[in-house]
């Protein structure tokens, strides 16, 4: 009758430790896979009073796009653009102004998306008397050798 009782309280101590362990590992958790940041739409860095100017081949300034802060994409080397101000020469003309309160920018950086209080503002010259256009959205493309180059609504 001892031997008997010795045997379940084994037992019964078996069952309480297999039980403890099987608690223990349904509480670790299973190794956290590392995030490739490539695979993420995260800004990799941003850049305060971003300023940046294009040139034409022949050294003259084509614009200047500028912008209260730049997110910067690494995913799709795309950026987003807070206060945006664009400058748009061309020669024996008035600037073209057009301002946003947000933009986004294509990877090769000739392409420009506008939205939110959009205002364009040309000067009066040869053209004509001086203009001020307003729009939810506005698309810019900076490269004029493209199709459709130019201001598109």
């Amino acid at each position: 009758m001892k031997q008997l009782e010795s045997l379940l309280y084994i037992a019964i101590l078996g069952l309480v430790g297999l039980s403890g362990i099987a608690l223990q590992n349904s509480l670790i958790e299973d190794e956290p896979v590392p995030n490739n940041f490539n695979d993420r739409h995260d800004p990799d860095y941003y850049i305060i009073n971003f300023t940046a100017t294009g040139f034409s081949e022949d050294g003259q300034k084509r614009y200047v796009i500028e912008a209260a802060r730049m997110l910067h994409f690494p995913d799709d080397d795309t950026a987003l653009l807070d206060d945006v101000h664009i400058t748009e020469y061309e020669e024996g003309f008035a600037p073209r102004h057009t301002y946003a309160d947000s933009g986004w920018m294509s990877s090769t950086g000739d392409e420009i998306l506008l939205k939110d209080n959009v205002r364009v503002v040309i000067e009066a010259d040869s053209r004509g008397p001086a203009i001020t256009q307003k729009s939810k959205r506005l698309r810019i493309l900076l490269d004029k050798s493209k199709k459709g180059g130019g201001l598109l609504d």
